[in-house]
């Protein structure tokens, strides 16, 4: 009794062996993820107040780091979470830090990067220990966390080397540090699945982590309803076209939505390590893009009736393109031994089609407006959604020989 009370107010993190593939995802992780829409939004609106190539590679930096962080503390809750108040503790440690990331992001965009830097270490911090706390409670474990400790302790280096140092090198520093926090699942891969397959376990994405990324990109979709309503809400005369481009960037955002869930829910990866791995790394790219599709639609309805935005056209495209090639790589790592998952193959060649359509939009950008724009674009991404749809009907209410 006295073993399960020291357990409940500061227990080891939960052993790799007592994962549950699938289980409810806690409160305590909901309100977790909240603090990182407050992170993303910092950093799309950033974008859209600044919006050149030059940011949106800074931005990509940014959300990457952001994001690898987010993953981490997912992975670590799905594999070592409890009850405990230690859990709890370190949680809310993590979000005081990733909230103080946000409350940075606009200096560090100014070139006052020390703030960034400082936080992003405090993350850092708790997250190798959070690691190498594993292999202290289970020494069984040390096999594994070696790789993640020894990268983020160098990382961990450069990071506080970045505080002392000019912006532009602090860049280069963060990039070299976003490398060595996202290799160490590439550079133990041969260990890990080795050790694994003589304890005779799988390492395998589970059910709940493919949840906890459908959620997290429900998140960043939300900055595409932000950036329109505050887009049409900048507009002082809202007039007529101002209300069809509302209409026009909300679908936009539900299709997009459409496409990615419908490709990719109510399935599992298939089984392995590798898989689970690229489905995670896939989602960098994604889930960056529907963020630069929020901000863009915020620029381009905010000034609608400054129809010159050749730079966002692109912007735009590149995005949408790379989400559909992204949503396509993705939904080929997923299960699909269900009958009714058979559009899959179909629309996924489709999807590619979509998005050299789309890339050619901007090709004609001098010939027209915001709103011919978005309605092309809409009506390019609404043939593959249609399609799927109708496939969908046709299983479910006419059975599979149904033509």
């Amino acid at each position: 009794m006295k073993n399960k009370h020291a357990n409940l107010w500061w227990g080891p993190p939960k052993n790799f062996d007592d994962r549950k593939y699938e289980r409810k995802i806690s409160w305590l992780e909901l309100f977790y993820d909240l603090v990182y829409v407050a992170a993303i939004s910092q950093l799309t609106h950033e974008f859209s107040a600044h919006p050149s190539w030059h940011e949106l590679a800074y931005s990509f930096l940014l959300f990457c780091l952001i994001f690898w962080s987010w993953v981490n503390g997912s992975q670590y809750y799905d594999l070592h979470g409890n009850d405990s108040i230690r859990t709890r503790i370190f949680t809310f440690w993590q979000m005081l830090a990733v909230a103080a990331v946000a409350i940075t992001i606009q200096d560090a965009s100014a070139g006052q990067h020390q703030g960034f830097a400082v936080a992003f270490s405090v993350i850092q911090i708790l997250i190798t220990y959070l690691w190498w706390s594993v292999g202290l409670y289970d020494p069984s474990h040390r096999v594994f966390n070696k790789f993640y400790t020894f990268n983020y302790l160098i990382a961990l280096v450069l990071l506080v080397i970045s505080i002392f140092t000019s912006h532009q090198t602090a860049i280069i520093l963060w990039i070299v540090v976003l490398l060595l926090n996202l290799t160490p699942s590439l550079t133990g891969a041969r260990t890990i699945v080795h050790v694994l397959k003589q304890r005779g376990q799988v390492f395998t994405a589970s059910a709940t982590l493919i949840e906890r990324f459908g959620l997290f990109t429900i998140i960043v979709l939300a900055e595409s309803i932000l950036g329109t309503v505050n887009g049409i809400a900048d507009v002082k005369d809202k007039h007529q076209a101002a209300w069809i481009a509302f209409i026009l960037g909300i679908l936009i955002a539900f299709l997009l939505w459409s496409i990615y869930f419908d490709m990719t829910s109510e399935q599992e990866t298939k089984t392995g390590y590798h898989y689970m791995q690229w489905f995670i790394f896939l989602h960098y790219p994604v889930l960056a893009a529907f963020g630069i599709v929020g901000a863009s639609l915020k620029i381009l309805l905010a000034e609608i009736e400054n129809d010159s935005h050749p730079s966002i056209y692109w912007m735009f495209c590149i995005s949408i393109e790379t989400i559909l090639l992204m949503i396509v790589a993705i939904a080929s790592l997923m299960k699909q031994e269900e009958e009714d998952r058979s559009y899959i193959k179909p629309v996924s060649k489709l999807l590619i089609v979509t998005g050299l359509f789309i890339l050619i939009v901007p090709l004609f950008a001098p010939y027209m407006g915001t709103i011919a724009f978005l309605s092309i674009i809409a009506l390019i991404l609404f043939i593959p959604v249609f399609i799927g749809i109708r496939s969908w009907v046709q299983y479910k209410f006419f059975g599979k020989n149904s033509s």
